[in-house]
């Protein structure tokens, strides 16, 4: 039998204690089924469950409009929190160049405290180690973080010990809350914000370097110096990107991960669940900046 961590048993309390609204990576079907996944999260103690397609798309449209309005500005992507240490720590002369826009994460935590009220609690869960400490960073919007890991420990612990909470299995507890049918679940794959902010028309291919792991984002980071015309740098910092995440639990080779993402896509445009709940409109006067003004208040 699983014995779990002091950390995780606190955490189990914590979501069955308090009215939680998981925010589940797209990756999650690297490791996870849809739609029993979120059955499982509400059988955990989730309120609610939602994914960050719709913060992906509120993102991709703000650098959209960013890049369009200052065209000749050389910009990082900030949505990689290892990306964005790494540039703080190493080349803290580029640091001007991150997008002061938050990650997915950041900026859905800080939607569904709006959206859903102040008194829920958000915890994301992810592929990624450093999602950790960003959360802690930005404890006004993401009280906890979690692996996919992490998760499965959880699953098997209470299924091992008969805790899983009886609900029944009806659309409520089997499909997502706010669920947004989008392009935006392609973000876990390297180079997915450059492919999905619509540029074209106003970056050209060789304007954009788009590359994952360290040798790589140092590479890309000395053309930009070099280069003047290089103008958007879209790094993820592991092989295969979010894909590729320390957190994930399947051992298959990254292009069988990366295809689960793009099967993933494809089949959710025949979704018709929350067909207008994705409309940009709900996020007008959302504070989209990495970090929250300290004195903002929550409606």
């Amino acid at each position: 039998m699983l014995e779990l961590s002091e950390d995780l048993k606190k955490t189990i309390d914590f979501i069955q204690n308090n009215k939680c609204v998981c925010l589940l990576a797209p990756s999650f079907v690297i490791d996870f089924e849809y739609s029993k996944i979120i059955f499982n999260l509400k059988q955990i103690g989730f309120t609610k469950v939602v994914e960050l397609t719709y913060s992906a798309k509120i993102i991709s449209c703000e650098y959209h409009e960013l890049i369009k309005k200052y065209p000749d500005k050389q910009r990082i992507c900030s949505n990689c929190p290892s990306v964005v240490k790494f540039i703080e720590n190493k080349y803290p002369q580029h640091k001007s160049k991150l997008v002061n826009i938050g990650s997915p994460m950041t900026i859905m935590g800080r939607f569904c405290k709006k959206e859903f009220g102040k008194d829920y609690k958000t915890v994301f869960i992810g592929p990624c180690l450093t999602k950790k400490i960003e959360a802690k960073e930005n404890p006004k919007d993401i009280d906890l973080a979690l692996t996919f890991k992490e998760l499965q420990d959880i699953l098997f612990y209470l299924k091992s010990n008969n805790k899983l909470l009886k609900i029944s299995k009806n659309k409520k507890n089997t499909c997502f809350d706010k669920f947004y049918n989008d392009y935006t679940k392609v973000y876990p794959i390297s180079g997915a914000v450059a492919k999905t902010m619509h540029a074209k028309n106003i970056l050209t291919k060789k304007q954009v370097i788009c590359c994952e792991t360290i040798p790589k984002i140092e590479n890309a980071i000395k053309k930009m110096e070099d280069y003047k015309n290089i103008k958007f740098l879209d790094m993820l910092f592991c092989k295969g990107g979010c894909c590729g995440g320390p957190g994930i639990i399947s051992t298959e080779d990254i292009n069988a991960k990366i295809k689960k993402v793009e099967n993933y896509r494809e089949i959710s445009k025949d979704y018709k669940i929350g067909k207008n709940k994705g409309l940009l409109k709900y996020a007008e006067e959302l504070n989209l900046d990495i970090r929250r003004n300290k004195n903002e208040k929550l409606n």
